[in-house]
């Protein structure tokens, strides 16, 4: 049964989760993952001082970024797939392994797991939370819904990292709880898949072909989006590409946690009342996801997802692109994104 300790474990399993990250990551980022920086312009001479040969070395310097940048090799897609089913345990500082495999590629990587989740045994609704983490974790949140005994339910989350000599490995980790847990009780079972998309590994290439931007990273863990009944962006969930070619493609990822405050679904099978996300390219609808919140008799989770090349791939003119995430429901009633209650995300990925 979902209840208030449901709340706080979900807050614990960030914090336990993404202690590491939360610590690198700056107090208010514009743009959670953009690796590359301008540095200000130190430089005390007066511009009409300047010599040739000092506009010579600029022009060399700006020569060199842009053949840099030209050099870029494309992103490099990877899939990794369990083979056993995991059983999670109820101890978040303590997840089950259900993806660790390495990586042949360094460089930023977002990472997008797609899995089947269910309640194996016992009577009382369980929760399940998972989370990815590659290399060094940028962003590796926990997400997770509720499960009534029997149904199998289809479920996805994402994260983003950056893949190191130190650490290459790609992880998909997940616990359980209810009040009261058992341990062993939720099980992901065999064929969970973990699909990569890693960046070219040079500093200069950085951002070129993957963007990030989710709730946490622009708002961070304390405040909340609220959903209306009708559908409205998310604030600050916002990732932008730029191509150059005719011939491109891009993958627009999105992924949120909804949770009620008190869950309109109370009974196991006849769950009605349902929530809605949608992704947008250049302000276009890429792709609709909904689902009915699953039954529990506190607070409601549910988990929404895009999947496939249908719902996620267009091909675009050269220039600037944008992709964003819009949610809502169709009952009234508090349901937030934020704070305990799980992340929303929205990844572009650059395909030539």
């Amino acid at each position: 049964m979902t209840t208030p300790v449901r709340r706080v474990l979900l807050l614990l399993s960030c914090v336990a989760a993404c202690s590491k990250e939360a610590a690198t990551e700056p107090a208010a980022p514009t743009d959670p993952i953009d690796a590359s920086s301008s540095e200000p312009n130190t430089s005390q001479g007066d511009a009409a001082t300047s010599t040739s040969s000092d506009a010579a070395e600029v022009d060399a310097e700006a020569d060199a970024d842009a053949d840099a940048d030209a050099a870029c090799g494309p992103v490099r897609r990877f899939s990794y797939t369990s083979t056993a089913v995991t059983s999670l345990g109820c101890d978040a500082n303590a997840a089950a392994t259900i993806i660790d495999a390495p990586v042949p590629a360094r460089g930023r990587a977002l990472g997008r797991a797609t899995f089947d989740v269910r309640l194996a045994n016992g009577s009382v609704i369980h929760f399940w939370n998972v989370r990815v983490a590659m290399g060094e974790p940028l962003f590796s949140y926990g997400l997770g819904d509720d499960l009534c005994p029997g149904p199998t339910h289809h479920r996805s989350n994402v994260g983003f990292g950056k893949l190191t000599d130190v650490d290459n490995h790609a992880r998909l980790l997940g616990y359980a709880g209810a009040a009261p847990c058992t341990a062993g009780a939720v099980e992901v079972l065999a064929g969970a898949t973990l699909e990569l998309w890693v960046e070219d590994e040079r500093e200069a290439c950085a951002g070129k072909d993957i963007a990030f931007a989710s709730w946490y990273g622009s708002k961070g863990v304390a405040d909340y989006h609220e959903w209306t009944t009708s559908m409205a962006p998310m604030p600050g969930v916002v990732a932008s590409l730029t191509t150059d070619a005719p011939s491109e493609k891009l993958r627009v990822i999105g992924v949120v946690e909804g949770s009620p405050a008190m869950n309109p679904n109370k009974t196991c099978g006849a769950e009605s009342s349902t929530l809605v996300m949608q992704t947008t390219l250049d302000k276009a609808v890429m792709a609709t996801s909904t689902d009915a919140v699953p039954a529990s008799q506190g607070m409601g989770h549910l988990v929404l997802f895009t999947s496939g090349d249908a719902q996620e791939t267009r091909s675009v003119t050269p220039g600037a692109h944008e992709a964003s995430l819009l949610v809502g429901s169709n009952f009234t009633g508090t349901v937030r994104t934020g704070g305990c209650c799980g992340d929303g995300s929205v990844a572009l990925v650059r395909e030539r």
